[in-house]
């Protein structure tokens, strides 16, 4: 999240936490995809939880 940047409010609170939780989740040299596979995952908990806030087919 950018400082002073407003958050969407598209979605609704949840999902918005989850996504910036998730975009927030640390690079470590242990594992330099942490922070793409925290929001990868968080993306599809999104989708299953909310799928009326996302396309179905493609344009």
């Amino acid at each position: 999240m950018v400082p002073g940047l407003p958050v969407s409010n598209l979605l609704p609170e949840d999902a918005r936490r989850a996504l910036i939780n998730a975009a927030q989740t640390p690079i470590t040299r242990a594992d330099p995809l942490a922070r793409v596979k925290a929001i990868e995952k968080a993306i599809e908990r999104v989708k299953r939880e909310y799928p009326q806030f996302f396309q179905t087919k493609e344009l």
